[in-house]
């Protein structure tokens, strides 16, 4: 149990020493001065799951789904279908 739980403290130091090394290193300032020129152009362009007829495709898509994994089975076999015949027989009084 000790063993294990000096192993488990051993990795979660070296993680969290590796994660603060990697926020110093992302940290460091360029020591160049330089000038940054942007221009930017807005483009409006939906994707293609954005658009109505996506959402209608998709719904109808999704009807049929449940139409079919809902609906019963429609063929049955003869080996299935069981069948009870009964004769009754009825004494007749003569007067």
């Amino acid at each position: 149990m000790k063993r294990s739980l000096k192993n488990y403290s051993i990795k979660a130091s070296l993680f969290f020493t590796g994660i603060l090394l990697s926020a110093i290193a992302f940290a460091q300032d360029t020591t160049m001065a330089t000038t940054t020129t942007t221009s930017t152009a807005t483009i409006t362009e939906k994707t293609w799951y954005m658009q109505p007829w996506a959402w209608v495709v998709g719904g109808v898509v999704l009807l049929i789904i449940i139409v079919l994994a809902t609906r019963g089975s429609s063929t049955t076999t003869t080996a299935d279908k069981v069948t009870v015949t009964r004769t009754v027989e009825r004494d007749v009084d003569t007067v």
